[in-house]
């Protein structure tokens, strides 16, 4: 499925010039995914734009690209799974670089919850080039109805962090079905099981703790706060 034409102008118009340009000078290789499209579509305020590519070495170059074309007052915040690029009064860009797709399927597979299965790109560097996207299907009517529908991703992904995820979302007034709750638990559950601690509530509780603390999403850099879904504090610079 792909955006309604409506969206897809929607969304693009609302990329920042430079993003847009780097998109077309990377065409069909260069995505943006995930929480940009849905809260755009939704009327929310996004929170950052995702950038995704096949290639960590490109993103790496991408991400200083921007940086020097922004200017002076451009930083940089590296981690092992993203790179993202801060300027004061402008949202944060974040280059994820330790998942890595071939095509926008493969991308919108990976996202854990349906209303963020979605993804644009440019079709060629031309002036004239499409604009192209892509959806999952449960993409347009979970979004409509403010449901968190848990995918089940089958990628690697940091133990709760799906968890996380989901109470930020509530917090911005969607809501989770049991089924959806009990899958985003189950994984949880699956690392806490391995743990020795975890023979007692007492124990059971400080393994949930510490993992959860692992993909604690808020950072704060410099007086901008970046949620950041794709990354554990531990690692950064």
């Amino acid at each position: 499925m792909d955006l309604t034409p409506n969206d897809l102008r929607f969304v693009v118009q609302r990329l920042p010039k430079d993003i847009r340009a780097l998109l077309s000078e990377n065409p069909s290789c260069l995505f943006v995914g995930g929480g940009f499209i849905r809260a755009c579509i939704a009327g929310e305020t996004p929170s950052d734009i995702d950038v995704f590519g096949s290639d960590p070495a490109l993103l790496a170059v991408l991400a200083e690209t921007l940086r020097l074309r922004r200017g002076p007052d451009t930083r940089v915040h590296t981690t092992k799974n993203a790179i993202t690029v801060i300027t004061p009064n402008r949202l944060p860009v974040q280059f994820i670089r330790r998942w890595t797709f071939p095509d926008a399927v493969s991308l919108i597979a990976s996202f854990d919850f349906t209303v963020c299965q979605a993804a644009v790109w440019r079709a060629g560097k031309a002036t004239n080039a499409e604009w192209r996207s892509a959806t999952g299907s449960g993409f347009y009517v979970d979004l409509a109805g403010r449901r968190l529908v848990y995918t089940s991703p089958m990628s690697e992904e940091e133990a709760g962090g799906s968890l996380l995820r989901a109470l930020k979302y509530v917090k911005r007034g969607y809501f989770i079905q049991v089924s959806s709750l009990g899958a985003v638990v189950a994984r949880l559950a699956m690392k806490v099981r391995d743990s020795h601690l975890s023979a007692d509530e007492a124990g059971t509780a400080q393994v949930l703790t510490g993992l959860l603390r692992e993909v604690d999403p808020l950072l704060v850099i410099d007086g901008f706060d970046v949620e950041d879904d794709h990354e554990p504090p531990e690692g950064t610079k």
